[in-house]
């Protein structure tokens, strides 16, 4: 469970995982509809969102409350697309998975504690986020103030496509636009890289299974000899789940080969 100060009016809040996720998808949904302007939502937007979690989960939530915690979830958004551009790390745009093998992982995690919540685990709620806060039009700064607008741009568009200037900030705009071409340049940069590089590992790909995989299997504890030797086998005729299986994280491992004796020997 979360817990947020949100500011003298708002009085610190919790919110748990259900309800957060609650929260993005209410507003995704918004997006996705059309009727959230530019500029970021309004008052009247947050309102409804406040609203209807009161509805569904008999809370007392406000506006407030709601621009706090959105600020929360741009900083998670920011995160995960910083450790996508990690060096060894895969992204999987299907399941929202950044994927670490287990020598980079283990020695990331090492320095950086607090970035195991989003490595080797789908991120179920990326989709609302890159829909809430993606690059649909040019990032800026967030909301100022809660009596204010939540600000996800700062190159604002109107309705005939002509771009609205500002006299007073020009210079900044103009850079925080250039940032993100320079951005969008290099990730796409990036993605061809890793195609490049993933079209040449699958015309040499070695047909057998990673090392050490075997003793990996074997050495995990709670589970019947037969349970391990099946899940081995399954391993070996589904190359691509014994690659995915091999780079996540032992308490993953164990989940993943509970699932496999739960569904074919109960």
């Amino acid at each position: 469970m979360e817990v947020e100060a949100s500011g003298v009016k708002a009085g610190q809040c919790q919110w748990t995982p259900t309800q957060s996720q609650y929260m993005l998808t209410f507003l995704a949904n918004i997006v996705a509809n059309g009727t959230r302007t530019s500029t970021g939502f309004k008052r009247v937007h947050l309102n409804a969102c406040a609203k209807a979690l009161n509805e569904h989960f008999k809370l007392s939530r406000t506006a407030d409350h709601i621009t706090n915690h959105l600020k929360t979830w741009r900083r998670k958004y920011n995160k995960i697309n910083q450790l996508r551009n990690l060096s060894a790390a895969l992204w999987d745009e299907d399941n929202f998975i950044i994927s670490l093998d287990h020598e980079p992982y283990t020695e990331y995690v090492a320095d950086h504690k607090d970035d195991d919540e989003y490595l080797n685990k789908p991120l179920t709620y990326y989709g609302d986020l890159a829909t809430i806060f993606g690059n649909s039009v040019a990032t800026g700064q967030y909301a100022r103030g809660s009596n204010e607008p939540l600000d996800t741009s700062a190159a604002v568009t109107t309705d005939d496509g002509a771009a609205a200037s500002s006299a007073t900030k020009p210079n900044k705009r103009a850079k925080i636009v250039q940032g993100n071409a320079d951005g969008l340049v290099a990730a796409f940069d990036r993605a061809s890289e890793r195609l490049s590089g993933a079209i040449k590992e699958a015309a040499t790909a070695d047909k057998g299974v990673p090392n050490g995989l075997f003793d990996t299997v074997n050495t995990l504890p709670d589970f019947e000899h037969e349970h391990k030797s099946f899940y081995f086998e399954y391993l070996v005729n589904n190359p691509h789940i014994d690659r995915a299986f091999n780079r996540l994280p032992f308490d993953h491992k164990l989940t993943w080969v509970a699932k496999f004796v739960n569904d074919n020997f109960h």
